[in-house]
């Protein structure tokens, strides 16, 4: 069955105009910037969107989580729902308005409005989690996730942490999630990748940078069928 939606909330944002739509049907919720989807909120704040559903997946169980990204909320909402306390920073504070106000994120969220890369290099305070999931219109992941941000990232991340990165993919064979990926395992870390095995034109690649050794089994089962792994070599 076809979504009907419905516009709840337009609003100016960073990267072109912000729009908030409802699924008459189901009650979902979508959140589009510059005409392009950044979030899926299910009625209630559980995410619509595969990727999310797995980086929640690889980073529930955390003590404390710092989320860099906001979107529609719905990660940080699945992570504090879990038990996390959690953090998350976005350039933006419309997003934060905008999770709170439609799509369900609990008032009990830090937020904090900066460029993450000022904000790591200033910030002493580490997490059992960290969870990068920031995009957009013209976005460059090469620009933003430089060594020395990644770098920084690491240190954010006590031992025993687990990284989760979003890379969203042009293509099946997209070079960008490897080169991420090498970056993260410069930083000494188990690196990996999960790649969404599907026939949208929209892919998307979770990269996951461990502190600890991973088990090919256990993500396998974390991932489902939906997803290949592969571990980047040592």
């Amino acid at each position: 069955m076809t979504q009907r939606l419905r516009v709840l909330a337009r609003f100016a944002g960073p990267s072109g105009e912000i729009a908030v739509m409802e699924d008459t049907r189901t009650g979902e919720r979508l959140y589009q910037e510059g005409g392009v989807s950044q979030s899926s909120v299910l009625a209630g704040g559980e995410t619509g969107v595969e990727y999310i559903r797995l980086m929640a997946a690889l980073l529930e169980g955390a003590d404390s989580a710092l989320l860099l990204g906001c979107g529609g909320g719905a990660l940080a909402t699945m992570l504090q729902r879990r038990g996390s306390r959690v953090t998350v920073v976005d350039v933006n504070p419309v997003s934060f308005q905008l999770a709170r106000t439609f799509f369900w994120m609990p008032n009990g969220i830090e937020c904090v409005t900066a460029d993450m890369r000022p904000y790591l290099r200033r910030q002493t305070r580490t997490w059992d989690a960290v969870g990068i999931d920031v995009g957009g219109p013209c976005f460059s992941y090469e620009e933003v996730l430089q060594p020395s941000t990644i770098a920084r990232v690491r240190r954010a991340v006590r031992p025993g942490g687990r990284i989760a990165v979003n890379i969203s993919c042009e293509e099946a064979d997209d070079p960008m999630p490897g080169r991420i990926a090498e970056r993260l395992k410069a930083e000494g870390l188990d690196v990996w990748v999960f790649m969404e095995q599907s026939t949208s034109v929209e892919l998307n690649a979770i990269i996951l940078a461990s502190t600890r050794r991973e088990t090919p089994a256990a993500l396998t089962k974390v991932a489902g069928d939906g997803w290949s792994v592969a571990q980047l070599a040592r």
